[in-house]
């Protein structure tokens, strides 16, 4: 089917638009635009240095593509990469690379709800929901199935591991083990995310081994420092599966762990 582009958007020449696509009243599409088949672009939106997936939607007043929030930035060639099927809501925005050929980007069929800030080089995984008035800084991963709630505000270079939540208005500083749930102000971790965990079939038995291995992480007395605790998770509980998905995301965390 033929694109539908209200009589007052603004298309740059250069812009590649699939088929079936809609852009609405006063929405401008700039430079470095490729739009996939099926999109969804509400009215007085903007896009620009945005490469967007079959089936994605940017709701009303949204900006994707802005350049990155960085004093005496220097402006690049860079982009944001949305993987198709993924949603923005009204006033929100996703902001470019600073990085010359780099990008920000989600995977596929992730949800940002209204008012939300994606900050320069996020990378979010497949499956990501970014809840109201969230606002993340520049360089946040995000891995897949994760949930950030509502008014959380996440540190730079911060990673949110695979089906973990971020409670509302928590301030993240540290990264997030895959599964836990954290909130507060600063963080605390608070169990794990049992309806992600059952959600993506995960066997009840991993997940037996998983609150092990949250128990073992988060004990007070006698607290273990973290090789030990790693060492204890490596010698009763194994290193294979979703427990290994744990220990090899704590390998590689650099900013440590909410615990």
């Amino acid at each position: 089917m033929p694109s539908l582009i209200h009589k007052t958007a603004i298309i740059d020449q250069s812009a590649t638009i699939g088929e079936d696509v809609s852009i609405g009243a006063y929405s401008t599409v700039g430079p470095g635009v490729t739009i996939g088949d099926n999109c969804y672009i509400g009215a007085r939106a903007g896009v620009r240095y945005t490469k967007m997936g079959e089936g994605c939607v940017i709701g009303d007043n949204s900006l994707i593509g802005g350049d990155p929030q960085i004093y005496d930035w220097r402006p690049v060639d860079s982009f944001v990469e949305l993987g198709a099927g993924t949603v923005v809501n009204e006033l929100s925005v996703v902001h470019r690379s600073m990085r010359e050929g780099g990008a920000t980007t989600t995977g596929e069929r992730c949800y940002i709800m209204a008012q939300v800030h994606v900050g320069h080089d996020c990378k979010l995984g497949n499956e990501v929901t970014v809840t109201t008035l969230a606002g993340l800084s520049g360089h946040v991963t995000a891995d897949d199935f994760a949930v950030i709630g509502g008014a959380a505000g996440i540190h730079q270079h911060v990673r949110v591991g695979t089906m973990a939540m971020v409670g509302g208005m928590t301030r993240l500083v540290q990264d997030v083990p895959p599964y836990f749930m954290v909130v507060g102000s600063p963080a605390k971790a608070h169990g794990l995310n049992a309806f992600a965990l059952k959600k993506r079939g995960v066997a009840p038995a991993e997940r037996l081994l998983l609150r092990k291995a949250y128990r073992i992480l988060t004990k007070k007395e006698p607290k273990p420092t973290l090789p030990d605790a790693v060492k204890e998770i490596e010698t009763q509980l194994g290193a294979t599966g979703h427990a290994k998905t744990l220990l090899d995301f704590i390998a590689c965390s650099k900013r440590g762990l909410t615990l």
